[in-house]
């Protein structure tokens, strides 16, 4: 039975050799306080190694902020963590026999533990940090961690299936804060929210404090924006988290842990407020359009188009023709030309598209 539950004992440190099962405890370590795992979580029909915030109530009571090697696919039961007897790494062993890495320390690691920022991280023989989690942030960012310049946060596909996305929140080198589809080109016209600080330096990092505040700041400890104003509690049953959601949206989270160790959870700030959602680019795929529903988004097919799949309008419309139709009548009798009233297109009004050889040969 896989549990995420309290009820095992928190470790301050983790000895070399330590393993983590999928079918049998332990299946993960927790911080000291209780409030983060690190270890397997259930995610569709296997498990993926990770960190997460832990609830007081059954296995799907959590919210997972960290997930190693998100591009590979879930491992099955029988898997294991380990970290390596001569501490050289943390290894994933699938139930088949293939290995994977998870964590590399720069020198040799002793310990390894969980801390209660939510950070995992490995320690050489002199106490130094040789390799944390907070270095590689997935889709959030936990209290004192920071993302650097040219890296970048993925949304996750859904809020059950944390691989990577479509969207990407990149600290660009220029210390501009920037947000893009992912399978874009990644220039600032291509974007779809910004936070305005181009030219601040090539220093620039995003950043959460203890209170809340969410900012960009340079080397020199120069705050170059604030992102969320005023400053909010501080205290140890308070936590927070900023994570580019799986619809491409940045967002600010305060979770208030109770005593019953069950947490409440509220939005504090969004990049894109909720009328604005369809100025995301990419919410829809390619060919049709994003529009609001009042309590959401939907994705329709302009006239001509139909969706790629019905069951999934978000993926995109293809044409409800083919290139033998058009060839079957040159007239242009059967052409048709329809206006979308109170529909703006974004960037570029035409795009060129190079024909494929084939296409080239029959017209």
């Amino acid at each position: 039975m896989f549990s995420t539950s309290r009820a095992q004992t928190p470790q301050s440190n983790i000895t070399t050799g330590s393993t983590l099962y999928t079918n049998s405890s332990p299946n993960f370590w927790p911080s000291p306080s209780g409030h983060f795992a690190f270890g397997f979580y259930p995610t569709g029909n296997g498990f993926r190694a990770g960190i997460w915030l832990i609830g007081s109530g059954p296995a799907n009571d959590i919210i997972v902020v960290w997930t190693a090697r998100r591009i590979d696919p879930v491992v099955s039961s029988g898997a294991a963590l380990q970290f390596s007897v001569d501490g050289s790494r943390v290894l994933l062993r699938n139930s088949n026999g293939e290995v994977q890495l998870i964590a590399e320390p720069t020198r040799t690691a002793v310990a390894a533990a969980i801390l209660d920022s939510g950070n995992f991280v490995l320690y050489d023989s002199s106490s130094q940090t040789v390799w944390a989690s907070f270095d590689h942030p997935t889709d959030t960012l936990l209290v004192g961690q920071k993302l650097a310049t040219n890296s970048a946060l993925y949304s996750s596909i859904s809020l059950t299936n944390q691989s990577t996305g479509n969207f990407k929140l990149w600290m660009q080198s220029d210390g501009n804060l920037n947000a893009f589809p992912l399978r874009s080109i990644q220039e600032d016209k291509y974007g779809y929210w910004s936070s305005y600080t181009s030219g601040a330096g090539h220093n620039v990092t995003l950043n959460l404090d203890q209170d809340g505040t969410l900012y960009l700041g340079n080397s020199t400890g120069f705050v170059v924006k604030n992102l969320t104003e005023g400053r909010l509690s501080v205290n140890r049953t308070t936590l927070y988290r900023a994570t580019l959601d799986v619809d491409g949206v940045f967002r600010l989270y305060q979770h208030q842990i109770g005593t019953s160790g069950s947490f409440s959870s509220k939005i504090l700030w969004v990049a894109i407020v909720d009328e604005d959602r369809c100025a995301v680019k990419g919410t829809c795929g390619l060919n049709s359009y994003c529009s609001l529903n009042g309590t959401g988004i939907d994705c329709f097919c302009p006239p001509g188009f139909i969706y790629i799949d019905p069951e999934k309008p978000q993926e995109g419309c293809k044409l409800n023709s083919t290139i033998e139709d058009c060839l079957e009548d040159k007239s242009g009798n059967s052409y048709n030309i329809s206006l979308l009233e109170n529909t703006s297109w974004e960037c570029d009004e035409y795009d060129i598209v190079t024909r494929t050889i084939s296409e080239a040969d029959d017209l």
